[in-house]
Order: structure tokens, then C-alpha cells, then sequence
């Protein structure tokens, strides 16, 4: 590893515990910086180094897993942006793994906005270089972008887990005999569909269909392929985010009546919002919920014990490596 004295890595208080990790790994010490709030709930930032003529890297995620406001964190991501700006960096490259406003990428109906792209002309505004996001909700929103945006994916860390803890060498025909793998929508039919194939795991893909006379309800499942054979198989349901759960519960409750008696879920960002854990908990098909540390899990791995973890930080910190020293992030996007 090369041009070490040129960085600077920057951690905002979304998710110390990565930052802290992607720092050990790449042997570069976090930037001293004073993120406090007035009275008033204004955010001040103090950045205590120089960082004139550096290239700085800031790690900030979308939300955490202590109830915080999402907005806070988009405030305090922009104010240390600025303060980068205005102490005359050279470069400022936002890692945020997790993109927050990410599933308001258009206009479903009249007089509304489309919030991941007004939230992306507020960071080029504010003055960040470079983009690093994870599994992006909507991978439309690198358009929203005219600076560079990499969406990397998680699905090499995702195998590696689960060969290693959830296979553990199986044949084929094992896998095949015991497993399912399962889109619980159309948005996660490409995601599930290239861990299947690595996997070589057959695939069933849930429809949702909403009640739009109610708010983000939704009335009925269906399940789309062969459906003949799943009693006794164990599911493995593979998405982006679980925010409030809703529809994972859904689609769990269709597929106990097609005879699925286990399920596990495996989800990069886990939001885990309102009364998501308590739902989790409650779900006795659930077994196993592995998600990635794209968000903090310290507090959730506390009253949620099905919970399973696998870190990025080796990843992000390979991304930021092939950064610094300007090679190419393609064998990344795997």
C-alpha cells in the first residue's frame, strides 16, 4: 500500500464501529474531528488535523441502529463535507454504504418529489468528488450523479458466509434437496437470482400486490415458479433492506402455507425500524438473519438473537486502497 501520507479518513457518527475496522485494516489512523450539537439540536463540526491538499475519505452510512434521525446523519454528512471543502481538500470521497432516500428514486404520483435525487444534487452542492455506495436500492439513482458513483455489491461476501457457515461443503444435491431460494419482490429478482446461480439453488419470485387506499399495505402474495416441492424445504430470502418488515412477515405467511418450514433471511441493510425486531422475534420460521454491518447492528444483536453478521469492512477498505494508489475497482463489482 502506497500515498498513505495523502489520505485522510474521516468518521461520522453513523457507524464508528466500521469506520474503526476499515481504519485497523488499511493501517490509517481516523482524523480527530469534534461532531457535537447545540442546544438547540444544531450540528457543529470541528475537523481537529490539517487536511489542506489531502484526499479524504468519509465514512458516513445512511442510519444507525439507536432510533437516530436519518436526517440528522444527511445533515451532519453535509456540514463535514463542507467543513473538508473549506479547509481545502484535495479530493472528498464520501463512502456511504448505505444511500439513504434511496427508495424515492421517481414519482409515483403527481406533486411528489423525487427525494434520492434532490438528496444527491445536496452532496455534489455541498462538494464531494467521489461516491461509494453498497447494493443501491435503485442502481437508477448513479444517474442522479456527474461525478463518479460506485455501487459495489455485496454478493461475494454473502457466498462466502454462507459456504462457510450455512453450507459447510454440502453437495449440490443436498442443497438442492433441502433449499429454496426466494425474491420477495421484482425489485430483488436480479440479486437473488445471481446468488442462486452461484449457488445452484432453484428460485421462486414473490408478487406483492399493494392496497394503494392504504398507505404501504399490502393486501395479498404471490408466488411465481414451481411450487410443487417446497414442503419441508428450508427458504432462504435474499434482499437489499428490511426496514419495518412488513412485507418479509408477508411473505413468510405464503410461504408456510406452500409447507416452507424454515426460513433465512439474508439482508445487506438492515434498518430494522419501528416494530421490526419484535416482529422478527415473534416469526418462529425465522431462523437465521444474517445482514451485513453496512448500518450498526451493536445494539440490535442485543435483543435480536437470530442475528448473524458479516462486516464490509475489508471490501470498502480494498475500494478505498484501489482509490489511493488509481487502480481499477472492476474485480470489486463481483
Amino acid at each position: 500500500m502506497s500515498n498513505l501520507d495523502n489520505i485522510v479518513l474521516l468518521s461520522g457518527n453513523s457507524n464508528k464501529t466500521l469506520s474503526e475496522k476499515i481504519s485497523i485494516y488499511l493501517d490509517i489512523h481516523l482524523c480527530k474531528c469534534k461532531i457535537s450539537t447545540f442546544s438547540n439540536t444544531e450540528i457543529k463540526i470541528n475537523i481537529c488535523e490539517n487536511i489542506r491538499n489531502k484526499d479524504v475519505f468519509i465514512i458516513q452510512t445512511g442510519t444507525n441502529d439507536a432510533n437516530n434521525s436519518v436526517n440528522d446523519y444527511i445533515m451532519e454528512t453535509l456540514l463535514l463535507i463542507d467543513a473538508c471543502k473549506r479547509s481545502m481538500a484535495n479530493t472528498i470521497n464520501l463512502i456511504m454504504p448505505c444511500y439513504p432516500y434511496a427508495r424515492q428514486d421517481k414519482k409515483d404520483s403527481s406533486r411528489e418529489p423525487i427525494s434520492a435525487k434532490l438528496f444527491a444534487n445536496m452532496l455534489t452542492t455541498a462538494g464531494i468528488t467521489r461516491l461509494v455506495v453498497m447494493d443501491l436500492h435503485a442502481s437508477q439513482i448513479q444517474g442522479f450523479f456527474d461525478i463518479p458513483v460506485d455501487n459495489i455489491y455485496s454478493l461475494s461476501l454473502v457466498i462466502q458466509y454462507v459456504n462457510k457457515n450455512l453450507f459447510n461443503n454440502m453437495s449440490i444435491t443436498e442443497k438442492q434437496k433441502k433449499y429454496i431460494v426466494v425474491s420477495p419482490d421484482a425489485g430483488a429478482t436480479k440479486r437473488t437470482l445471481r446468488f442462486a446461480q452461484n449457488m445452484q439453488l432453484n428460485t421462486i419470485i414473490m408478487h406483492k400486490q399493494r392496497n394503494y387506499e392504504k398507505e404501504n399495505t399490502i393486501d395479498n402474495t404471490l408466488l411465481i415458479g414451481d411450487t410443487t416441492n417446497l414442503k419441508d424445504k428450508t427458504a432462504i430470502i435474499c434482499d437489499d433492506m428490511c426496514d419495518s418488515g412488513g412485507t418479509l412477515i408477508k411473505v413468510i405467511e405464503n410461504l408456510e402455507t406452500n409447507g416452507i418450514k424454515n426460513v433465512i433471511v439474508i439482508i445487506t441493510h438492515g434498518i430494522f425500524s419501528g416494530q421490526c425486531i419484535k416482529r422478527l422475534n415473534n416469526c418462529h420460521t425465522i431462523n437465521r438473519i444474517i445482514v451485513s454491518d453496512t448500518i450498526c447492528q451493536n445494539n440490535n444483536k442485543e435483543i435480536l438473537n437470530k442475528l448473524e453478521i458479516f462486516s464490509i469492512y475489508q471490501l470498502m477498505g480494498n475500494v478505498i486502497n484501489n482509490i489511493i494508489n488509481g487502480n481499477s475497482l472492476s474485480l470489486l463489482f463481483e
